[in-house]
């Protein structure tokens, strides 16, 4: 695979952005081993997310940038299906001993910038490899039990837990998992498209994704009734 057809799209970029991925997992794991509490959901969370910012900024790379740019909107979007999820269908609950943004964790849309930043880079790299079409499809799948490991582990780490009224499958419902394959399986083709055009297109991009999130809450959640 080559890995410089794409300007950012490096051996540096790449070992740090999985790098940082394995580092959250890990926190996430350890956390939820000793019931932390939300303050160390906020401590990885603006970490990873000035980090990434940094990262972008010191080394000029304008695929993590974009990235960044794309997560960060998304990310605030997203504020609108978690109120969505917390007080429409009253599913997902937050400890509430942080401060709170409308229904959310206020570090809440930068771990989701961070999330989709790093499910991006991945899908460029199996875009590279396999095609879009392909890549989508595998990243559908990756995402649909990578992110719901977060979920799992949050329970036990004290950041937040859904009610149980709903099908589960361990501590992630159903509606969840197939929300985030959803989500996963449009980043190959918005990414793709985003690489090709000037970066205000990302802009708008991280706003279509933003919809998209809500809407994949709102079909996941009606299908799995």
């Amino acid at each position: 695979m080559e890995t410089n057809t794409l300007p950012g799209l490096n051996r540096s970029a790449t070992i740090t952005i999985l790098s940082t991925s394995g580092i959250l997992l890990g926190w996430s794991f350890v956390c939820s081993l000793v019931n932390a509490g939300p303050v160390t959901a906020s401590i990885i969370t603006y970490g990873l997310y000035v980090f990434y910012w940094f990262y972008a900024l010191f080394y000029k790379n304008p695929l993590v940038l974009r990235l960044v740019l794309f997560g960060t909107i998304a990310g605030i979007l997203e504020l609108v299906t978690d109120h969505y999820l917390v007080s429409t269908i009253n599913s997902l609950i937050y400890p509430g001993k942080e401060l709170i943004i409308w229904s959310s964790p206020a570090y809440m849309p930068f771990a989701w910038s961070n999330v989709l930043l790093q499910l991006s880079f991945i899908g460029i790299l199996f875009t590279r490899k396999y095609g879009i079409l392909k890549a989508s499809v595998i990243l559908c799948i990756a995402g649909g039990m990578y992110i719901p490991m977060y979920e799992h582990l949050a329970k036990g780490a004290g950041w937040w837990w859904y009610n149980t009224d709903v099908h589960m499958i361990l501590n992630a419902p159903l509606y969840v998992i197939i929300c985030e394959a959803f989500i996963s399986l449009s980043l190959p083709l918005l990414i793709s498209y985003a690489e090709r055009h000037p970066i205000s297109r990302t802009i708008l991009l991280g706003i279509l994704e933003g919809f998209w999130i809500l809407f994949s809450a709102y079909a996941a959640f009606t299908i799995s009734q």
